[in-house]
């Protein structure tokens, strides 16, 4: 599987050699709950046609560490974990007899062409500086290159595949790309592996006390099949294609500006309070929530949104501790609702637009809480209802550890999505400082210095 390439350009990424980690337990030996075959829920049918998720991990080359050591090291502690996290590396496949999605592990003595995790070894003369410097546009057919492509526009599918690059250039550097299909898991399932592999890699072995769990029956309630069969029909009428023959957002992707901003502790603090006070709250906000409410208020000023039409904001809420019977922490699969909220532009756009967005945003996040699925059979139609360019898309979370994963090389110097498609795309993850978070934004190129001018300010 060769690196991604976009359009017609050259590769500025060169392919040394494509494997596969196979999954240990092949051949016969006993896997987790569900085991080889993986029924998936309705909370991963709504992911079946969407891109899946890139991430590059950006890290400095440590003297006297020949890449060979680290390919190594990346190599065996992901064969380590994977039994832990066995669907990823199966294949997302449809059964037209029963119109249902599943995950399909590896199996050799049924020939099963799915041989695990690809797992591709690649070098680069790309400048390893100036993709971390964080203040410049992101090069995204670089990082797109950086990350194996596994979208495909008829299933089956591969579920998971990771790429290590050498910046053979000067100053060196390595870059870890891991793509990883959303059917599989949310967030929270994704950087659980994560951190469950950078420790196997750092420590040498799988920490205890660490399995996560993927069977699910976890997350089962009434008309749960009825509901991914509607999901199915609305997203991927066409199956097993999941794919449009032509993609009309292509070229609005390309016409984004994607750049990544860091509010450092202090920063998030002095929000939070700002906010509480503007809209007469006892307590702080959430960052997630305080962050939100700033990143909406901020895209509909630089968009210059003083109508009275709406603009909206959209995001996931876990919802495992608040579905009936509540779903245990180390579930791994799906288990996220959608929220939406609106104002208009013109409250956006005036003096109480911060107060007021905080307060939508609370409220959508306290709805989810009563009842993560009262609105379940409408989530696509309201997501798909938002006019583009009228909306801030918030994806991940505050808390996730982007820089506090070491494979045993240090931390990385630069962390990023590398499949940010949509105009108000705002990616969270923690920041390299206690306290602080990394925001991640694309947005209309026209539209980005005004937003970095209402985003930053003081």
């Amino acid at each position: 599987m060769p690196p991604n390439r976009s359009g017609n350009m050259p590769p500025m990424v060169r392919t040394r050699s494509t494997t596969a980690v196979p999954l240990p337990a092949a051949g016969g030996a006993e896997l987790p709950d569900p085991g080889r075959l993986v029924p998936l829920s309705p909370f991963d049918a709504f992911w079946v046609a969407l891109p899946p998720v890139r991430r590059v991990f950006l890290f400095r080359s440590l003297p006297r560490v020949p890449f060979s050591d680290v390919v190594g090291t990346l190599r065996s502690s992901l064969a380590q974990v994977l039994p832990a996290f066995h669907p990823f590396a199966g294949e997302l496949t449809y059964s037209p007899d029963s119109r249902a999605l599943s995950i399909v592990l590896p199996d050799e003595r049924e020939g099963c062409s799915c041989r695990g995790v690809t797992f591709v070894e690649a070098e680069t003369d790309l400048d390893f500086e100036r993709l971390v410097e964080e203040g410049s546009e992101h090069d995204q057919d670089a990082l797109g290159q950086l990350v194996p492509n596994i979208r495909r526009d008829q299933l089956p599918a591969p579920v998971m595949a990771a790429q290590v690059t050498e910046f053979v250039g000067g100053g060196g550097g390595v870059a870890l790309g891991v793509a990883l299909h959303h059917t599989a898991a949310d967030g929270r399932g994704i950087w659980r592996f994560l951190e469950m592999w950078a420790a196997a890699a750092a420590g040498g072995r799988v920490p205890a006390g660490s399995a996560a769990l993927h069977d699910r029956r976890l997350v089962r309630f009434h008309g749960d099949e009825e509901l991914a069969g509607l999901f199915l029909q609305q997203i991927a009428p066409n199956l097993p294609r999941i794919a449009p023959k032509q993609d009309p957002a292509l070229d609005a992707r390309r016409r984004l500006s994607r750049r990544t901003f860091t509010f450092a502790a202090s920063a998030v603090r002095r929000l939070k309070q700002r906010l509480a006070s503007a809209a007469n709250i006892g307590t702080a906000p959430s960052t997630f929530a305080a962050l939100a409410a700033h990143g909406w208020v901020s895209i509909a000023r630089a968009s210059g949104f003083a109508d009275d039409a709406p603009v909206f904001a959209a995001f996931l809420a876990d919802c495992r501790a608040y579905v009936s019977p509540p779903v245990p922490e180390a579930y791994a699969g799906n288990c996220v609702a959608l929220c939406t909220a609106s104002l208009s532009g013109s409250v956006l756009a005036g003096p109480d637009g911060p107060a007021r967005a905080l307060l939508a945003v609370r409220e959508a996040v306290a709805e989810v809480k009563r009842d993560p699925l009262r609105d379940r059979a409408r989530w696509w139609t309201k997501f798909t209802a938002i006019p583009p360019g009228r909306a801030v898309v918030l994806v991940g979370s505050p808390w996730f550890p982007a820089y506090g994963l070491d494979f045993g090389f240090g931390r990385p110097a630069r962390v990023e999505l590398a499949s940010m498609n949509n105009d108000g795309e705002m990616v969270l993850v923690a920041g390299r400082e206690a306290g602080s978070v990394q925001a991640s934004v694309s947005i209309a190129a026209g539209k980005m210095q005004a937003f970095r001018d209402v985003f930053m300010a003081e």
